[in-house]
């Protein structure tokens, strides 16, 4: 199925408008859908993606109750069935991989965010939305990462990111290579067992 976007034309270059090639839904609301990670950063992620075609959920701030709420149901999910710590993560335009709105979910090792990344200059402690919706209409660019209900506002671009790497390792299991990225530990197989487990986990609810 190809959406719509907010243009009024179907985007058939987008894979989360297609789903081409994506792992199934888990479930859907008016305006969003939920799926594993193609490619987690840890088992259990997942993503909560704008039906419409939309360049990030700052630019829709009628959805961002419905993102709420999905979100909870996600968490509620990962905490009965994966443990750990809540991680969130939104790349507001920057740092996309896939240019359409989408909101990663997953659970993470509980590793407390250092102060030299909380001290940076780029990175501002938050509540609610409203912060990112000011930023967006000043820079057009964003990120916003949540950890254990701390939000932080960060710019999209800032030097901060650097200062975050050892901290996400630490948080994934994964390895940062220049050149290379981020080396993952997990695979098609923790897609399809988090496919699994939603299943059970909505048969018990």
């Amino acid at each position: 199925m190809i959406q719509v976007g907010r243009e009024g034309h179907a985007r058939k270059e987008c894979v989360f408008c297609t789903r081409d090639g994506q792992p199934g839904v888990l479930f859907e609301t008016e305006s969003l859908y939920v799926m594993p990670d193609k490619f987690p950063t840890r088992a259990g992620h997942a993503l909560i993606i704008s039906k419409a075609h939309l360049p990030c959920y700052a630019a829709a701030p009628e959805l961002l109750r419905e993102l709420e709420e999905a979100k909870a149901r996600v968490e509620r999910f990962l905490r009965d069935t994966y443990g750990g710590a809540m991680f969130s993560l939104e790349h507001g335009v920057a740092g996309q991989t896939v240019f359409h709105a989408h909101f990663h979910v997953s659970v993470m090792n509980r590793v407390p965010a250092p102060p030299e990344y909380i001290a940076h200059p780029d990175v501002h402690a938050i509540q609610g939305w409203q912060p990112v919706l000011g930023r967006y209409a000043e820079r057009g660019q964003y990120r916003l990462v949540e950890y254990e209900g701390q939000r932080y506002l960060i710019d999209g671009y800032s030097p901060s990111i650097v200062t975050g790497r050892p901290w996400f390792a630490a948080l994934t299991g994964m390895t940062w290579r220049e050149g290379m990225g981020w080396l993952k530990k997990t695979g098609p197989e923790d897609v399809s067992e988090t496919e699994r487990r939603w299943k059970v986990w909505v048969e018990r609810s």
